[in-house]
């Protein structure tokens, strides 16, 4: 194995699963806190998080490579290429990463506008990859997944904590992201009518179409 680079404990399936069940979650509760509508969306093959407190990050699920570029602002490290923490990645992820990811980190560094990410991950839905050790990598940014990777219930009971979800919510949740992560994005969801759904629909319906799920009218 390239010495730049090693295995990483995130469980590929578990991940993309897991980004779903948040990204639902936040289309079952953005209509209650509207203002808070940027946390968690997904764009084509890319889910994005942003904790408003300096972290975000971005996942690129493409059929057979995975990339996941973390931000933290708060940290001290000096900038360097986003390139870097791809050292020993295959150029078919590089240029993914190019293409995807990286399009959602940019910053102005030195009047150029460039991709700025304090860790990252690649690999295949078999194994992910990182050049830091994983204490290091979810210390740098990645903590940004804390929920992502919980268990789904322990993921549920850290969402109540955050949203208040009600029964009615929950059960939605567990549901949804359930059909959602076990079929083809490109087969829409249709929502029957529900009283499970608060506050600004509109922003509700723009977070679940992202997720190609459509409330009936």
């Amino acid at each position: 194995m390239d010495k730049f680079y090693g295995k990483i404990k995130i469980n590929p399936q578990k991940l993309y699963n897991g980004c779903i069940f948040m990204a639902v979650a936040h289309a079952v509760t953005v209509g209650e806190y509207p203002n808070f509508n940027y946390e968690h969306s997904w764009d084509g093959i890319n889910y994005c998080m942003n904790n408003s407190q300096g972290c975000r990050g971005t996942i690129t699920f493409d059929k057979k490579y995975i990339i996941g570029v973390f931000q933290n602002i708060s940290t001290k490290t000096p900038y360097q290429d986003a390139i870097n923490y791809f050292k020993g990645a295959p150029e078919a992820i590089v240029e993914l990463a190019k293409a995807e990811a990286f399009q959602y980190v940019l910053e102005n560094i030195d009047g150029e506008t460039k991709p700025y990410i304090t860790a990252a991950f690649w690999g295949t839905w078999n194994e992910l990859y990182s050049i830091s050790e994983y204490d290091e990598f979810m210390k740098n940014s990645a903590y940004i997944l804390d929920v992502q990777l919980m268990e789904t219930q322990k993921a549920l009971m850290a969402c109540d904590d955050y949203y208040g979800l009600t029964n009615k919510q929950m059960d939605l949740i567990l549901s949804l992201s359930k059909q959602r992560s076990q079929t083809d994005f490109s087969i829409p969801i249709i929502l029957k009518e529900t009283d499970a759904l608060y506050g600004d629909l509109n922003e509700t319906r723009i977070s679940m179409d992202e997720l190609n799920i459509k409330l009936e009218e």
